[in-house]
């Protein structure tokens, strides 16, 4: 959202900090007290399957991940305040930050696409907007490349990733699609919220190597253990 836009609604619905609903003002993401509340766990997190427990002992069709911080506590708060549909500024500061991250470490090399990981047009309609692309949109603006929704697409299903087991999980990520498009030589950033078992981004990068991208980076706000 640009500042005039962010300026304009500000005087129609005040603007609040995702992680605690106080009232912050209209061109700030989040308050400070939860800015320094956050913990950034990227030195933690494994620079190849992106979680603190590592799954690099399963198959991979990623090659490295950026993901900063864990799915608990003020990050849990600010995640479902985007999931919920009705605050996106969470997804405007995690993309910052992935795109921040991306930089100092010179991750952020020669990618020529970001593709957010896709939601079922159900879902999308419930919530008004994918919160992938709103992280997308964050690291797309920062790096210079495009943002490709045009590539995934996921079929109608009422499930959500999030509250299902492993078995079902596996069993829903199938619904994710792939156009026919030609990715030969690409290198690629996939996006999402939340990682948990991985599945749901390593479908996604299966599936555009199969289409002959090169290099996938996982770049994803949060990683949350197995329920």
């Amino acid at each position: 959202m640009n500042t005039v836009s962010r300026f304009l609604l500000d005087f129609i619905y005040p603007n609040r900090c995702p992680c605690c609903d106080d009232f912050i003002k209209w061109d700030k993401l989040i308050c400070g007290k939860c800015h320094k509340g956050i913990d950034v766990v990227y030195d933690r997190v494994c620079g190849k399957c992106g979680k603190e427990i590592c799954i690099c002992s399963e198959k991979l069709f990623y090659d490295c991940a950026v993901v900063p911080l864990r799915y608990e506590k003020l990050v849990k708060e600010g995640i479902l305040s985007l999931k919920r549909g009705n605050n996106k500024n969470f997804g405007e500061y995690t993309g910052k930050m992935i795109a921040s991250l991306l930089s100092q470490y010179n991750e952020n090399t020669g990618f020529d696409a970001v593709v957010p990981v896709p939601m079922s047009p159900y879902s999308r309609s419930e919530r008004g907007y994918n919160q992938a692309e709103i992280i997308a949109g964050e690291i797309s603006e920062a790096l210079g490349i495009p943002v490709r929704d045009d590539i995934l697409y996921k079929k109608d299903t009422k499930s959500s990733q999030h509250y299902l087991k492993r078995t079902e999980r596996m069993k829903n990520v199938t619904a994710i699609k792939i156009n026919d498009v030609d990715l030969k030589g690409m290198k690629l950033i996939i996006c999402d919220d939340v990682i948990t078992t991985g599945s749901t981004v390593n479908r996604c990068a299966q599936l555009l190597k199969s289409a002959g991208a090169g290099k996938i980076l996982l770049a994803a706000a949060a990683q949350s253990k197995l329920r």
